[in-house]
């Protein structure tokens, strides 16, 4: 799960970044080992939608769906199909399982990936020199902050023989099952049934205020905030955001898009003719709002 994020002011950006990141990389164990073409999009007036399947997961229309988003996913669902996409719904039955799993995995990652930080060899080295256990000890916890802590906790937790087969290995085959719903979509022999892009909301409200953010956990709040963007991250697929418009608070409004593996070329093309279609011109909206 630990994988870089692009974070561009534009989707040609993110192309110019994804081109020089991506790739095999002898050194990189988690890096795919095929070779990579570089990207090159089209001219916004010579993207041809015609022969585009779009998705629409129903199980994102959720209860805390606000209204503004899924007015604004509505209208970019229409505004593809009235290019020419043909849009349909389609099911994938596991979403509300997926950020229970990330929740097990991830702190059995954080746990596995920070038993390095010690002091000694990786990381902060604290001045606490009394002895080996005492440098390791006072090093982790002046390095690592209490939601970091508690990952490490749980995820060792976890991972004991104990409780290896009850969680870590149920979430991975939970996993499993996540991948292979987006797998049917994509991948299914049925024509009827099959689609290219998945359209679903970034997140299901505009960002939170501070006192509204910190009435509830770090564990909650990713329950509520990464509910859209985990199975992607769960089944290990190409996804992108895109800021499509202001909600009544002045904070944007996104979308997502999700494509089966290796389809970053269809991927962003999609994205960059809604990118130019709903001219979302992000700072200058924001500034004005403020005024």
């Amino acid at each position: 799960m630990d994988v870089p994020g692009i974070l561009t002011r534009s989707v040609s950006d993110c192309v110019q970044v994804l081109n020089a990141v991506a790739g095999p990389d002898p050194l990189d164990s988690t890096s795919v080992q095929r070779p990579y073409k570089k990207l090159q999009l089209p001219e916004v007036d010579q993207i041809d939608l015609s022969s585009l399947r779009i998705g629409i997961p129903k199980e994102y229309h959720c209860d805390e769906l606000s209204a503004e988003v899924l007015e604004t996913w509505t209208k970019v669902a229409d505004l593809l199909e009235t290019a020419g996409a043909k849009v349909r719904q389609v099911s994938l039955p596991n979403t509300a399982a997926s950020i229970f799993v990330y929740t097990i995995l991830n702190q059995c990652e954080v746990a596995s990936n920070m038993a390095r930080y010690d002091g000694i060899e990786y990381g902060h080295r604290a001045a606490d020199e009394r002895s080996t256990e005492q440098l390791y000890a006072q090093s982790r916890a002046e390095g690592f902050n209490q939601v970091v802590k508690t990952r490490i906790l749980t995820g060792n937790f976890l991972l004991l023989r104990k409780n290896y087969d009850h969680y870590f290995e149920k979430a991975l085959r939970v996993r499993r099952l996540i991948a292979e719903d987006f797998a049917k979509v994509f991948e299914t022999q049925q024509e009827a049934d099959k689609v290219d892009i998945l359209l679903t909301p970034t997140t299901l409200s505009d960002a939170p205020v501070y006192k509204d953010f910190i009435t509830l956990s770090n564990r909650d709040q990713c329950a509520v905030q990464d509910f859209c963007t985990q199975p992607a991250n769960m089944a290990g697929i190409p996804a992108v955001s895109i800021p499509v418009r202001l909600s009544k608070a002045g904070l944007p409004l996104s979308l997502q898009l999700m494509s089966n593996s290796f389809n970053e070329q269809l991927l962003l093309t999609v994205a960059r003719w809604i990118e130019a279609e709903v001219s979302f011109d992000s700072l200058q909206s924001l500034q004005r709002h403020a005024i």
